[in-house]
């Protein structure tokens, strides 16, 4: 690929991909040691297609590829991790609650919400992206949505008490 193409690609796909890495990574440093990684697999040539949307798709499953295989790494496991808290000054409390409930998530709940809520894929492209059937996303978004219900109605509560 060259570089001229793959820099188009990073300005207008970092915001997305940046998105998926800190859902896996959840701190700001590692996220971006990954969207690195994946523009890196960008410019290697791992990828080969023309369609700007095929584009996007793929750099979204490198970015999650990447960032599993980061978290498995045995060293990672061994670290105490970190919770800082992110705060977006462009976000009212609500939406940081929601994003916070979203990342709590499960692996499997999550990307399928961020891509479908937040990327607006339908759920036979997100299933092509994770390798699994239309159906399948579609029962993790319900349970996702059930999850996410419970969560925001206990919060409420808690708020009250």
């Amino acid at each position: 690929m060259q570089a001229k193409e793959a820099e188009a690609l990073y300005h207008k796909y970092f915001a997305a991909v940046y998105s998926v890495c800190f859902l896996y990574m959840k701190n700001e440093a590692d996220a971006c040691d990954m969207v690195q990684e994946t523009f890196l697999k960008l410019l290697q040539g791992r990828f080969a297609y023309g369609d700007a949307e095929k584009a996007k798709a793929w750099l979204i499953v490198t970015a999650s590829n990447c960032c599993k295989s980061q978290l498995r790494k045995s060293w990672r496991k061994k670290q105490v991790p970190y919770d800082a808290a992110v705060h977006d000054e462009g976000r009212e409390d609500s939406d940081n609650l929601l994003i916070q409930i979203v990342e709590g998530l499960e692996e499997k709940y999550r990307l399928p919400v961020y891509l479908y809520y937040f990327e607006g894929y339908h759920s036979e492209e997100i299933a092509k992206m994770l390798g699994i059937s239309a159906s399948a996303v579609r029962s993790r978004l319900s349970k996702a949505r059930e999850l996410l219900r419970l969560e925001l109605v206990w919060e409420e509560n808690l708020g009250r008490a």
